[in-house]
């Protein structure tokens, strides 16, 4: 059920944006009168309702919806996700935040001479290497790159790759996968 979440918080950005209830109706097209009882609360708005208001005020429906909500999502150092191969040549935190769909950001910890092979991703990923400290060795499907400390790479997430330390000291680099919703950019 929409209502009760949308109605005054449609009515308080309206008037920010000095906008008649006729103005913004039209702006959605739809009729006054359904704005009127939406803003009312009197009325449990279908989704395309509102989504027909929320893109004539320029935003998404979560923005429309979550206005209660924090915008900036904190993860303690606690909650943060870690994953640790089981050599322990490789140990990785998730610093992306949770429930982000198609979304994953790592920064990684690699030993000399560790080696960790990556999982492939759902068709249409891709995924960007930056090599934060040392070096990383990049394969990703037999074509092998050696990235310096600064240096950025992006392939395909959906093949195999592996990343190598090949220096003396500890590597470190942060991985970004968006998965399964690119268009093949990377051809």
């Amino acid at each position: 059920m929409i209502n009760n979440l949308v109605g005054t918080r449609i009515r308080a950005i309206r008037g920010q944006r000095k906008k008649t209830q006729q103005q913004l109706a039209e702006m959605a097209g739809i009729p006054r009168a359904t704005l009127a009882t939406v803003e009312r609360d009197d009325a449990n708005p279908s989704l395309a309702v509102v989504y027909k208001i929320a893109t004539a005020l320029g935003l998404s429906i979560d923005e429309l919806v979550e206005s209660d909500h924090r915008r900036i999502q904190h993860v303690s150092a606690t909650a943060m996700r870690w994953v640790v191969s089981g050599d322990e040549n490789y140990r990785a935190v998730t610093i992306s935040p949770s429930g982000i769909l198609h979304f994953n950001q790592l920064i990684f910890h690699l030993k000399s001479n560790g080696c960790y092979p990556g999982v492939p991703h759902p068709p249409g990923s891709e995924e960007y290497l930056h090599v934060l400290q040392g070096e990383v060795e990049l394969e990703v499907a037999g074509e092998r790159l050696l990235l310096k400390q600064g240096e950025t790479a992006a392939f395909r997430g959906n093949v195999r790759h592996t990343y190598r330390n090949p220096g003396p000291g500890e590597s470190r680099a942060v991985v970004t996968i968006l998965e399964g919703v690119c268009k093949d950019n990377l051809e």
